[in-house]
């Protein structure tokens, strides 16, 4: 199956909503992590040492049958539902490392 590089973006003023819908997010990706489809996901903290300084956003790396299967199992992101992300990039991706 294709993976694929998800690069979210964060609207400015959002980090109250992202903590709270924040577990319906977690939800979504520890599913997709238990079919084996999550390669990584996190988010990109302002300040690393305080989750109240903002996000820039996130990025996952997930694998999917395609790119419109990614693109309807985005279509119910919590964190875009909830107006959190500003826009999602998608592009595709080569794995090299780590092998196996």
């Amino acid at each position: 199956m294709p993976l694929f590089v998800v690069t979210c973006t964060d609207q400015d003023g959002t980090v109250e909503k992202r903590l709270a819908v924040r577990p319906q997010h977690l939800a979504r990706l520890e599913q997709l992590d238990a079919e084996g489809r999550l390669i990584v996901a996190g988010a990109m903290p302002k300040d690393p040492s305080n989750p109240q300084a903002g996000f820039y956003g996130s990025t996952i790396i997930v694998d999917f049958d395609s790119r419109e299967a990614l693109d309807t199992w985005l279509q119910d992101e919590p964190f875009l539902k909830e107006g959190v992300y500003a826009q999602i990039e998608v592009k595709p991706f080569n794995k090299a490392f780590p092998k196996g």
